[in-house]
């Protein structure tokens, strides 16, 4: 269970900006306040843009629990932002995500109370009406069904939105949302285990790196920060059971982290993460446990790192 809720987390990272919602999306709560969203052309008095108002009221009475209300946003943003700024609409586009990942949450909370077999999805057997109709009603809504560690659940289908929407987004929007995407259908862990490679999850971690540094105005900077603090995190400290070590008692580093370190430095010597990590990655080398724990716990007080 643990590592699906990791899964779910690394999935629907944007939800982390956000405070947790009631079956509306617009019910009540003091963090949806309007100065939230603001129209990044506005300098002097930061007044919300009526547009982004109009969306905003709109998505807000939608039922978050109802996965049409996801195409039902889809085409009321083509509507609103055809024709506007990509800064505009990348901020719209804020108010959008939240939906998605608020009505994902809310289909499994309602799949985990549904009595229905749903693993017939997965196993091959026929598959009766009622779920071939729920299987469709999620595929045109930007929602799929997944499986991991023999439990089932609903995530996202991000090309749906790409699909839908890049079109009247800014580059490093588009950018974002296709690396996010990739990760989705990557996956990251299975079974308490990482199951990219040692280069994918570097690479990972770099790209976030970059896209940072790229664009300190974008404007879900926040969660690239999030994706890019888990990540780095797991090649700091290892994943459930892809230990850091092979040999905890001799504390010989495995090969899965010894590959990931070799093709970091030979691959982006001249990083920020190659630069904090090389003194880490020195006293793993030399087997100096209270320099490796001294080092984390920097790293983890700076907040680079989970603990």
């Amino acid at each position: 269970m643990k590592d699906l809720l990791q899964r779910l987390l690394l999935s629907v990272c944007i939800i982390i900006s956000f405070t947790a919602c009631n079956k509306k999306a617009g019910d009540n709560n003091p963090n949806n306040d309007s100065s939230r969203y603001h129209f990044n052309d506005t300098l002097a008095l930061q007044l919300e843009n009526p547009k982004i108002t109009e969306y905003r009221a709109f998505v807000q009475q939608l039922d978050s629990s109802d996965a049409s209300s996801a195409t039902k946003a889809v085409e009321q943003f083509k509507t609103t932002f055809i024709n506007q700024s990509q800064g505009l609409c990348d901020t719209a586009f804020v108010i959008y995500q939240h939906l998605m990942d608020t009505i994902e949450l809310n289909l499994n909370e309602k799949l985990h109370n549904d009595t229905t077999d749903y693993s017939v999805i997965f196993s091959g057997e026929p598959i009766s009406k009622k779920i071939k109709n729920y299987l469709t009603l999620l595929q045109q809504n930007g929602f799929k069904f997944s499986s991991a560690d023999g439990m089932i659940y609903i995530e996202q289908y991000r090309p749906f939105t790409f699909q839908h929407l890049s079109f009247l987004l800014s580059e490093p929007m588009k950018s974002y949302l296709n690396e996010i995407s990739m990760e989705s259908a990557e996956g990251f862990a299975m079974d308490q285990s990482i199951i990219i490679s040692s280069q994918q999850l570097v690479d990972r971690i770099l790209w976030y790196e970059n896209f940072i540094k790229n664009n300190p105005a974008f404007v879900l900077l926040d969660n690239c920060k999030t994706y890019k603090k888990a990540y780095l995190s797991y090649l700091i400290s290892g994943y459930g059971k892809t230990n850091l070590y092979s040999n905890v008692a001799n504390k010989e580093l495995s090969p899965y982290f010894a590959e990931a370190y070799d093709y970091l430095f030979k691959t982006y010597p001249e990083s920020e993460t190659a630069t904090l990590a090389l003194p880490y990655y020195n006293a793993l080398k030399e087997k100096q446990a209270a320099t490796v724990r001294e080092l984390k716990k920097k790293l983890v007080i700076k907040g680079l790192i989970y603990t």
